[in-house]
């Protein structure tokens, strides 16, 4: 069977969807064990994810990052790269 290039889009942006999604667990989830930390987009890659079953690229970390931001469940401070709950 044949996949149209269209098909292969449509499944690599829903896969970049969940990987996302997972980075978003992972930073939320760190954040409810140490809710007062603040970190930098490298801490968060470094530091953060650092248990986490899969690697991800800073990128990707930033997009999460990004998302979280938008949707009001993580702050990024003012005027600076340190994110936080």
């Amino acid at each position: 069977m044949l996949i149209s290039r269209t098909q292969k889009d449509k499944v690599i942006t829903m896969k970049m969807a969940d990987l996302h999604s997972e980075i978003q667990s992972g930073i939320l989830s760190y954040l409810a064990i140490h809710p007062d930390a603040t970190a930098s987009l490298q801490d968060v890659y470094s530091h953060w994810l650092s248990n986490e079953r899969f690697s991800y690229n800073i990128d990707q970390v930033q997009t999460a990052l990004d998302r979280l931001v938008d949707h009001g469940e993580i702050k990024r401070r003012s005027g600076s790269n340190i994110y936080m709950l």
